[in-house]
C-alpha cells in the first residue's frame, strides 16, 4: 500500500508539493520526529537537511519496513504515537492524521509537551468552515472521522502561538480543505520602552501593561473583511486590496495598498475598529512604509509606539524551503537508481480494448514503481465504473498462470461517483460500490499475475503486473535522473 510518492513511484499522496507547503523549518542540529511516517519521506528530508536525530513512528509494519530499507540513516518505530520516545523534540510533524487520535484535543496538549521551548508543532490539518466553535463529523470516501472549525482550533490551541501557514495540497476525495499550522510554546514576552525620562513609558505601562483589557486590530482579518464587503471603505482602497489579495495574499495586499499611496485609508480602517482607545496593531507592514504609518497616527491624535523583536518566523523564506525540496527530491532520485529495489511494473492494456464494457478504472495500489516486500502480503485496490448498466453482474479477478482468483467489489468510493458518475450510459447501482480492496498472498504477488474483470461470466483483463528484480537496469530513474539533472541545470542558469 503505496502513500508517499518518491522519484519514479506514485503513491496516493503528493509528497514533494506537502513538502514544499508545510514550511518545516531549518531541521539543522534539531531532533525530528513524524508521527504517521508512512514511508518515511519527511523522515529522509529531516536527515538530509541536517537534523541531528531524526525519527518516524507508524502503525503499519509494511510502512516502517519500507522506510527502514529507503532510509537507514533514521530511526523508525512501528507503534502507536501513545508512547512517544524519551526527551523533547525540535520539531514534531503531524501531517494528516489528527483526526485519527480518539481524544484529539489531548493528544494536541501531549505533543506540546514533548516540544523543547523553542520547538514548532507542523501540524496538517483538515479545517471545516462554520461560525461555530465545534466538531464536525466529516464522511470521506473511505470513512467518517471529526475535524475541527477554525473557531474550535482556536480555542485548542487558544495556550499555544500559533499561524496557518499555507493551504496544503487537496488529495482526491479530500471533502474539506486541508492547512499547515505551527504551533509553538507560549514565550514570555519582554516588552522594552527605551526612551528619554518624561517621553510616556509610565504611562504605557499604567494603560496598555496593566490594566491588559488592550483591544486588538488583526491587519489579516481586515484585508479580509474589505474584500468581503463586510467593511465599508473608499472603492479605490478596496479594489487594491482584492488586486493585492489575488497576486499573494495578505503580504502582497499590503504591499499594493502602501505602495499606491493608501496609507490614510487603511489607518482609518484601523483606528475606527481599534473604537478610538488604545489598541495594539497586528499587520505587516514593510519597513520602508514604518515611518508613514507612525506619521499617519501621529496626525490622528494616536502616539504610535513600535515594538521590536527578533524570531524564527513560520513559512518567511518559501523559495528557500521550495529549493532544499527540489535539491532533496534530486538527492532521492540518485539514491534510487544506485539502490534499486524491488519494485512492482504495472503495464495497462489499451483501453480501446475495453472500452465497450469499462467506462474508466484505476489501480490505486500496487503503484507502478511501489517497492516489493518477498514474503509479504500485497494489498490490491482502486475503483472501476462500468459502461453499461450491469452493475450487479461484475466482479474482480487475478489470474497467475491457471490459478484464477475473484473477489467482489467492496468500497462505496463516493469521490470517484462524484467526479465521473454523471456520464451518459450509467446508472445507478444497487450495490453503490464501485470500489475494492484485496488483500494479495505473497507467493502470488511475486510471482507476478494479470488483473482484471469480469463482467456477466467474461473476463476483461486490464493489466499485467510482476515485480521487476533489483538487479534489472531502472530504464524509469535513469530518465527521471536526466529530467532532474537538466531542471537543476536551467535553474542554476
Amino acid at each position: 500500500m503505496q502513500y508517499q510518492s518518491f522519484p519514479g513511484v506514485k503513491g496516493s499522496s503528493e509528497s514533494l508539493e506537502k513538502l514544499k507547503a508545510l514550511y518545516l523549518p531549518s531541521l539543522k542540529g534539531k531532533r525530528f520526529i513524524d508521527l504517521g511516517c508512512n514511508e518515511g519521506y519527511f523522515c529522509g528530508y529531516a536527515w538530509f537537511d541536517g537534523a541531528a536525530e531524526s525519527i518516524g513512528i507508524d502503525r503499519s509494519e509494511q510502512a516502517i519496513g519500507r522506510a527502514r530499507a529507503r532510509f537507514p540513516e533514521c530511526r523508525f518505530l512501528a507503534q502507536s504515537w501513545e508512547q512517544l520516545p524519551d526527551g523533547k523534540f525540535d520539531v514534531i510533524l503531524l501531517a494528516s492524521a489528527l483526526h485519527y487520535a480518539a481524544d484529539q484535543e489531548v493528544l494536541l496538549h501531549q505533543l506540546m509537551d514533548k516540544l523543547n521551548q523553542d520547538g514548532v508543532l507542523v501540524l496538517e490539518i483538515g479545517i471545516v468552515t462554520s461560525d461555530k466553535s465545534e466538531w464536525v463529523s466529516v464522511k470521506r470516501s473511505i470513512d467518517e472521522r471529526l475535524f475541527p472549525t477554525r473557531y474550535k482550533l482556536m480555542e485548542v490551541l487558544a495556550p499555544y502561538a500559533w499561524k496557518i501557514v499555507s493551504r496544503s495540497v487537496a488529495q482526491a476525495g479530500d471533502p474539506i480543505g486541508r492547512f499547515v499550522v505551527h504551533v509553538r510554546p507560549m514565550r514570555p514576552f519582554v516588552y522594552l520602552m527605551l526612551e528619554n525620562p518624561g517621553s510616556g513609558k509610565s504611562t504605557i505601562a499604567r494603560t496598555l501593561f496593566a490594566r491588559s483589557q488592550v483591544p486588538v486590530v488583526s491587519g489579516d482579518v481586515v484585508y479580509h473583511r474589505i474584500k468581503e464587503g463586510r467593511l465599508e471603505v473608499p472603492p479605490v482602497l478596496k479594489e487594491t486590496v482584492e488586486a493585492g489579495l489575488a497576486i499573494g495574499g495578505n503580504d502582497q495586499a499590503a504591499q499594493k495598498v502602501l505602495t499606491a499611496g493608501l496609507t490614510g485609508e487603511l489607518v482609518d480602517v484601523w483606528c475606527g475598529l481599534g473604537g478610538e482607545q488604545d489598541f495594539a496593531l497586528d499587520s505587516y507592514v514593510p519597513k520602508r512604509f514604518r515611518d508613514a504609518i507612525c506619521a499617519a497616527f501621529e496626525v490622528r491624535g494616536y502616539v504610535p509606539v513600535q515594538l521590536n523583536w527578533e524570531m524564527e518566523r513560520s513559512g518567511s523564506d518559501r523559495d528557500l524551503a521550495a529549493s532544499r525540496a527540489e535539491r532533496y527530491t534530486s538527492l532521492l532520485a540518485q539514491r534510487a537508481s544506485v539502490t534499486d529495489f524491488p519494485a512492482f511494473e504495472v503495464r495497462r492494456l489499451p483501453a480501446r480494448q475495453i472500452k465497450s464494457h469499462i467506462f474508466k478504472w484505476h489501480l490505486d495500489y500496487p503503484a507502478e514503481g511501489q517497492m516489493f516486500e518477498a514474503g509479504s502480503q500485497v494489498q490490491l485496490a482502486g475503483w472501476m465504473l462500468p459502461a453499461t448498466n450491469e452493475q450487479a453482474n461484475y466482479r474482480c479477478y487475478v489470474r497467475s498462470g491457471p490459478v484464477v482468483e475473484y473477489f467482489d467489489f467492496n468500497r462505496q468510493r463516493e469521490d470517484v461517483i462524484k467526479l465521473f458518475g454523471q456520464h451518459a450510459d450509467m446508472k445507478p447501482s444497487t450495490s453503490g460500490f464501485y470500489g475494492f480492496a484485496h488483500t494479495l498472498p505473497p507467493l502470488l504477488a511475486g510471482a507476478g499475475f494479470e488483473f482484471g474483470f469480469e463482467l456477466a461470466g467474461k473476463r476483461i483483463p486490464v493489466a499485467h503486473i510482476k515485480v521487476r528484480s533489483a538487479s534489472k537496469p531502472n530504464l524509469l530513474m535513469a530518465r527521471l535522473k536526466q529530467k532532474l539533472r537538466t531542471r537543476l541545470t536551467n535553474v542554476a542558469g
